[in-house]
């Protein structure tokens, strides 16, 4: 039997990329009869994980590491260099014993590529990306050095694919397309009938993501709080956590928002909210597209979102998926905003039949089939 190492260390777990590595691994190792998944748990980092036929190496012994709080910019490049530091040589140990047959790399990948770059090993490398990545010169240097190492690079979405030929770092042929965020649909189904953890009264429309600038809740706040008819007859729901959290509240209570518009911090299930809002707003600055939009889709509940790159304008299209605006236009939101409230249902259904058949591109399933197909 062949062997497939999956190579995806990271240091926060809240990250939602976490979860596709997880439904990724899960769906290929419940239906892939050719090989035996392997996920490198280079720190302890995956320990409280629970996979299902997956095995795991664990590469470091020492666990303090996933232990200490690394925040800010500096201390994550210690971290970075501590894991490099660590990890380098049992890797390399690993793949010179073992050698398996992939060693697909995601999410602090420039570890294993310096070690292909310096080193021969049997194993064919697999370089996944999340996004659009930000080419700065030392990962555009670090990519096309160790180029000619990597047999595929899977890409989430076509615009990255895209960018990636353009900037002239890889092959075509290397360039394989694959949709991600994978979903778990066996999960969603299950939950997302269950009761919400707290009374809602009026209908919502729904926003989930980290506090941070890349969601651009401020964006909502803002226009809510100048235009709060809107919420006359909806409430706005904010789901999740951050750092911006306090601004947020001030936001709204200086906007006398406060029986309008709810800050709730993470929940475990979050389906179930999803299910029952009436839209979901996403006012990303970049997704490619991001859980929250595939999953919205998959329950059918309509979809308001930004033009951001690098993923929605994909899966939205023109509009017959869901609602798309111009990122941070006021009144191309407002205008679709409008547009939501004021469709005839039988159109609405369409969007939602159509979302729902997208996002069928985006299940566990769909992602074994297109990564055997490419290792096999």
């Amino acid at each position: 039997m062949k062997k497939n190492y999956f190579w995806s260390p990271h240091i926060d777990p809240q990250v939602a990329t976490l979860k596709s590595v997880f439904n990724s691994l899960n769906s290929f190792s419940k239906f892939e009869k050719k090989f035996e998944s392997i996920l490198v748990n280079v720190f302890g980092e995956w320990d409280k994980f629970e996979f299902g036929s997956v095995n795991k190496i664990n590469l470091i012994r020492n666990r303090s590491l996933i232990k200490r709080k690394f925040k800010g910019f500096l201390n994550s490049r210690i971290l970075y260099f501590l894991i490099f530091f660590y990890s380098y040589f049992p890797l390399k140990r690993v793949l010179n014993n073992d050698k398996p047959d992939y060693l697909v790399v995601h999410l602090i990948t420039s570890i294993p590529l310096v070690m292909f770059i310096l080193n021969n090993f049997k194993t064919e490398l697999v370089l996944r990306i999340s996004g659009l990545p930000k080419l700065n010169f030392h990962r555009f240097l670090l990519w096309k050095i160790a180029s000619k190492k990597i047999k595929y690079v899977i890409c989430p979405t076509e615009e990255t694919r895209d960018f990636l030929l353009k900037k002239n770092i890889f092959k075509k042929n290397q360039l394989i397309f694959i949709p991600d965020p994978i979903l778990n649909i066996s999960e969603i189904n299950v939950l997302k009938r269950k009761a919400l953890d707290k009374e809602i009264t009026k209908p919502f429309f729904l926003s989930i993501g980290r506090f941070t600038k890349q969601k651009n809740h401020i964006f909502l706040l803002n226009f809510f709080s100048k235009k709060p008819h809107y919420l006359n007859n909806y409430k706005l729901i904010i789901i999740g956590e951050g750092e911006l959290e306090s601004e947020y509240k001030k936001i709204i209570v200086k906007g006398n928002l406060e029986n309008k518009i709810e800050i709730l911090n993470y929940k475990k299930n979050i389906f179930n909210y999803i299910y029952k809002a009436s839209c979901v707003i996403s006012s990303s600055l970049w997704e490619d597209p991001g859980f929250i939009m595939v999953e919205s889709a998959f329950v059918g509940t309509p979809i308001i979102t930004s033009d951001c790159p690098n993923g929605p304008k994909e899966f939205i299209g023109k509009s017959e998926n869901g609602f798309i605006y111009n990122s941070n236009d006021v009144k191309s939101f407002q205008k679709e905003l409008d547009n939501f409230l004021n469709i005839p249902k039988e159109d609405l259904l369409k969007k939602k039949i159509r979302a729902k058949r997208r996002s069928k591109l985006f299940t566990g399933f769909y992602n074994y089939k297109k990564l055997s197909y490419l290792l096999n």
